[in-house]
């Protein structure tokens, strides 16, 4: 889906008249880009050992489904191969948890992941090039955030949720073709790397005082985020 994407806007940009040339703005002229862009995201599904207060272990499901993104980009360049951005996004991404304990095999969330990076850009061709791929690698943290509804409805099942900040590390590659002066789009394939959030859930499976397991959740590793999008260029003259 990534390749077929950056392909399809290559070859639209291509086909334009005049896009293999050289275009002449100077340094001054593109130095500021604002980008609207949409597309695709998630982070897939693993398995979570997590011990029980008795001594044994149970393994807890957690899938982070697909859904869409939308996002802002602001973007300063410097020079003829660098530039920083600035970017907010935000992901539906719906939560699934199974096996949480034996009284609660499945729980589905209504849940969005909201991300702030800062990266830096490094762009492969100079800034006169209508056509200018570029890699990105930054810093930034992700907030993980369960709608009330859904936080309400796992408290009726005895589920106290908690929406959970984490630090992250992005990074990607994509394209930006320059369509007129003062615009062009771009697509990109983004993965934003945190740590697994726990959203409240106790790291050990507690025991009830009535018997049975109670759910836990030991949210180990880290959490692949990525994102595949494209969108529109917007650049101050």
């Amino acid at each position: 889906m990534i390749k077929n994407t950056l392909v399809m806007v290559l070859f639209f940009a291509l086909s334009l008249p005049g896009v293999s040339a050289q275009g002449v703005p100077s340094q001054t002229d593109n130095k500021w880009e604002v980008s609207g862009v949409f597309g695709f995201g998630g982070a897939g599904d693993d398995v979570f050992v997590t011990p029980v207060e008795e001594g044994t272990t149970q393994e807890v499901r957690l899938d982070l489904e697909q859904s869409y993104v939308l996002g802002l980009r602001i973007t300063e360049n410097f020079g003829q191969y660098l530039g920083a951005e600035l970017e907010y996004s935000f992901t539906n991404q719906p939560l699934l948890f199974q096996d949480l304990s034996p009284t609660l095999p499945f729980l589905a969330l209504d849940h969005k992941v909201h991300k702030l990076a800062y990266s830096v850009l490094f762009y492969g061709m100079r800034r006169q090039n209508r056509i200018r791929p570029f890699g990105s690698i930054g810093f930034g943290t992700s907030f993980f955030q369960v709608s009330n509804n859904a936080q309400d409805d796992a408290l009726r099942q005895g589920v106290d949720l908690k929406n959970r900040w984490k630090l992250a590390f992005s990074f990607g590659a994509g394209v930006k073709l320059r369509l007129a002066p003062g615009w062009g789009v771009r697509a990109e394939f983004r993965d934003q790397v945190t740590g697994v959030p726990d959203f409240g859930f106790p790291s050990q499976a507690p025991l009830l005082e009535g018997g049975g397991t109670g759910p836990g959740f030991r949210a180990d590793g880290v959490l692949h985020n990525w994102q595949t999008t494209v969108g529109f260029i917007y650049v101050f003259r």
